[in-house]
């Protein structure tokens, strides 16, 4: 049986597992961890989406303010670590986190601090005259200050250039944040989002190879719509498969996590999820 048949394999019989337990680790063979983006669970509440990471094999969180508000003391940021130790869940970053002053990115820098991990997944943009928000220079050096300061990472998220499925203006995809971001603090990186990636016709392999310096997060899910970066739903009805992104991301020695971002899939197909998550790690 080869790579591609099993995962199928995998797939089709995941949903038989349904939301019954997992004993996998979401870890694979990779140097790369499979992760839960936390917004795919912002309907649940804090425990609930612990619980839900637990019984389906995800190790990793990205934490969404949905689970622990921005304003939390530093008793409740403990007892959310407790709670996440309790499931077998590691709170590995916060975010996407937008931000559009430099008093807000700081108070978001000291959020991810008082958690204590070391990736903010972020969108620094700025608010023109239209009331639309933008990519920002200005705005990624403060980042970029924030980055040295607290020797935390900053990964910006891409939006995708299609103006219909996306968001060209902010910070649509890798190419144009890199030309922001070059020559600023090496912790000022990229959350590439492989799906939006795809959709805007690039090579995703090559952009791993390219911007392997900075590449600190990622986002994955399976596309049904080629054109469409979030359309991504039902694994059996995926478009293109994850092979030459992972393999790209073993060539480059990528040892972070890739949060499965499923943001449609609740209430009424938790399923997908758990599909997804077998299809993934199966590459793995």
């Amino acid at each position: 049986m080869n790579r591609r048949e099993f995962v199928l394999g995998s797939v089709g019989a995941a949903g038989a597992l349904a939301l019954g337990g997992c004993s996998c680790l979401c870890n694979g063979g990779s140097g790369f961890k499979l992760a839960m983006a936390g917004y795919t669970l912002h309907r649940f509440r804090a425990d609930e989406a612990l619980k839900f990471c637990e019984r389906n094999g995800f190790k990793y969180l990205c934490v969404k303010n949905f689970h622990l508000p921005f304003d939390s003391t530093a008793a409740q940021i403990a007892g959310f670590r407790r709670m996440c130790a309790d499931h077998g869940v590691t709170p590995y970053g916060v975010g996407p986190i937008y931000m559009e002053t430099a008093d807000d990115a700081k108070k978001y820098f000291d959020y991810a601090a008082a958690l204590g991990v070391d990736t903010l997944v972020g969108v620094p943009g700025e608010r023109g005259a239209d009331g639309k928000t933008r990519s920002s220079r200005r705005m990624c050096e403060t980042v970029s200050e924030l980055c040295s300061g607290y020797s935390i990472r900053f990964a910006i998220h891409n939006h995708g250039r299609n103006p219909k499925t996306g968001n060209p203006l902010l910070y649509p995809a890798v190419p144009e944040t890199w030309e922001l971001i070059k020559d600023l603090d090496p912790r000022l990186g990229l959350c590439v989002d492989w799906a939006y990636t795809y959709a805007d016709n690039l090579d995703c392999a090559e952009v791993a190879r390219k911007y392997r310096s900075r590449i600190f997060d990622g986002h994955v899910r399976c596309l049904c719509d080629a054109g469409n970066g979030s359309a991504g739903i039902d694994p059996a009805r995926r478009v293109f498969d994850y092979d030459a992104i992972f393999d790209a991301l073993r060539e480059i020695g990528y040892t972070g996590c890739l949060g499965l971002e499923l943001a449609n899939a609740f209430p009424e197909n938790p399923q997908w999820i758990v599909q997804s998550r077998k299809y993934f790690e199966g590459l793995m």
